[in-house]
């Protein structure tokens, strides 16, 4: 009797020891808390369920503070810099295009620029300057972008929202763990790299996408543009707006940097892929308002 009785009391012991590990290793429903994420750790930035990780970044040591005054669209921004207003041209990245005169929007364009104010609008960000002078062609500072501790450039790549583009030495500080991010991307088919050949290294292939919902929206959005734009009606000193997408409809373009107000003639080199953000009838209207031709 006394030996069943131990036998007993040693069954249940064992049953309550089990229980008793059992919730230590599965946590279960009791309310468990999970442990805290430092600081430091990696945080995810994908646009969808597929994720990306971006680390934080260390602040460059040569960086320069800028306030965000526009986001122009994914892969440019409007920012306070030595107090002037200059447009930065982000490095080592290239997002669709949302306002281009010729290619219109593009699949997942609309997506960069929304991800791109998400990150930006308001903020004041750290700007490394790109080694050779720091500007492009078109007058616009080249640097890399910091905001909130991380590089704009990796959380756009890790939303499948960029690719790695415009390579040009001695530019190339970051080129390793961007690529390597855009491969996360590319792996998990998210954003630009869900439909095979829309990103290639020449640029973005919408043809490729036709029958996909992404492409019929896009495709919409331009031919709406295409048949309700009509020239505006210039005002009495021979000045008019451009269109959503920068255009003059063949007229003079003009706009603003830090290099001063500059209008470009229909012959220029670059008049095509010029922003406007005014147009004019003639250049004497524009000479007027204050504006020099491009050299």
């Amino acid at each position: 009797m006394k030996n069943k009785m131990i036998k007993g009391m040693l069954i249940v012991f064992s049953i309550l020891i089990l229980s008793g590990c059992e919730s230590l290793t599965d946590g279960g429903d009791s309310g468990t808390t999970a442990q805290p994420i430092s600081s430091s750790s990696s945080v995810s930035t994908a646009t969808d369920e597929a994720q990306v990780l971006v680390k934080q970044s260390e602040t460059p040591v040569n960086g320069v503070a800028a306030k965000v005054i526009k986001v122009v669209d994914g892969d440019t921004l409007q920012v306070l810099y030595q107090k002037k207003v200059s447009t930065v041209r982000v490095l080592l990245i290239d997002t669709p295009e949302t306002h281009h005169p010729r290619l219109g929007v593009q699949p997942f364009g609309p997506e960069a620029s929304a991800h791109a104010h998400q990150l930006l609008d308001g903020k004041t960000v750290t700007l490394e300057l790109a080694k050779d002078g720091g500007r492009d062609k078109y007058g616009r500072l080249l640097a890399y972008v910091f905001v909130g501790g991380k590089s704009f450039e990796e959380l756009q790549l890790a939303s499948g929202l960029a690719r790695v583009a415009y390579i040009y030495p001695p530019n190339t500080k970051y080129l390793d763990q961007y690529r390597a991010i855009e491969q996360q991307a590319r792996e998990k088919k998210i954003g630009i790299w869900s439909v095979p050949g829309y990103a290639q290294a020449d640029g973005y292939h919408p043809a490729v996408m036709k029958g996909t919902e992404a492409y019929s929206e896009i495709k919409s959005s331009n031919d709406q543009t295409k048949n309700t734009y009509s020239e505006p009606k210039s005002s009495a000193d021979g000045q008019f707006s451009p269109d959503q997408n920068g255009d003059c409809a063949g007229s003079i373009k003009g706009n603003v940097s830090d290099r001063g107000k500059i209008y470009h003639m229909p012959s220029d080199r670059y008049y095509k892929v010029t922003k406007a953000e005014i147009c004019f009838k003639n250049r004497d209207a524009a000479e007027k308002a204050g504006f020099r031709a491009a050299k």
